[in-house]
């Protein structure tokens, strides 16, 4: 849609909006084409064009379909063309489906982004203005912190934690480990764990969380000692990540975590 704005001398297009927009980008795409309908002024052009460029930054999966002298095609993973004629109505309803929610995924991906980001830079900011009152400067990364609301009702939370990998040294950890098995009268909890951390996952199958918990069990054994060793040899700092978590104190007093994740919501 195109709207004339005769105050702003300009000519501004209405975007539509993708499969899968948030319900307040079609609360606005609304406001928006009521707003153009009634007209435009210079008061308001400046917030309405604000308005366009946040709709017009929604994401945007496309049809793998195009039309070829009036007849709708669909393009396949291998780049055919097949005429939509021949494609079963229920692949047609799965296709729309999945860019719907591919669609809402990465925009909420953008807004998770935006806000890491967002609060990431004002705590680096609000760290650096309390420490100028003592006439220092902190400067770097955010570390571990919290920061609470003046009743203490809310608090985020940014923790830094090591990202761990394992190295070539951990055939030795894993020979130890099969040594201690073979001659330990181990329990099968402590079996299940060795299993685990040597089991189905990343790292070529080893688990470094698994190892980790390896390393805290009080096992006072020779070959139990050498294996750990070869795991404290084996784990190496591969990164750095930060975290933030943001929670809501109930009742109770306890503070409860906003969930982040589609897992916990």
């Amino acid at each position: 849609m195109t709207v004339d704005s005769t105050s702003a001398g300009e000519r501004v297009a209405i975007p539509t909006l993708p499969p899968g927009a948030p319900t307040l980008a079609r609360h606005l795409h609304w406001a928006l084409h009521h707003i153009a309908s009634i007209g435009l002024n210079e008061q308001v052009f400046n917030s309405f064009q604000a308005a366009l460029d946040a709709l017009n930054a929604i994401p945007n999966v496309p049809l793998a379909r195009l039309d070829i002298d009036g007849v709708p095609y669909w393009r396949d993973e291998e780049g055919a063309m097949l005429p939509e004629r021949l494609i079963k109505p229920g692949k047609l309803v799965e296709d729309l489906f999945v860019r719907t929610v591919a669609a809402g995924a990465l925009a909420t991906h953008g807004t998770l982004g935006r806000l890491k980001a967002m609060s990431f830079s004002e705590a680096a900011a609000l760290i650096d203005t309390l420490a100028s009152q003592y006439g220092v400067k902190v400067g770097g990364k955010v570390g571990n912190v919290s920061f609470f609301s003046y009743d203490r009702a809310w608090k985020v939370q940014i923790s830094v934690q090591e990202r761990l990998a394992v190295n070539a040294n951990i055939e030795a950890a894993k020979a130890a480990l099969n040594e201690w098995l073979a001659e330990a009268e181990a329990s099968d909890e402590v079996r299940a764990l060795v299993n685990a951390a040597f089991g189905l996952g990343d790292q070529d199958g080893v688990r470094v969380a698994e190892l980790v918990r390896l390393k805290k069990l009080p096992i006072d054994h020779p070959k139990w000692k050498a294996a750990m060793a070869a795991i404290d040899d084996a784990l190496e700092t591969a990164g750095k990540a930060q975290y933030l978590r943001v929670y809501e104190r109930r009742p109770d007093g306890k503070y409860v975590q906003i969930a982040l994740d589609l897992a916990s919501v």
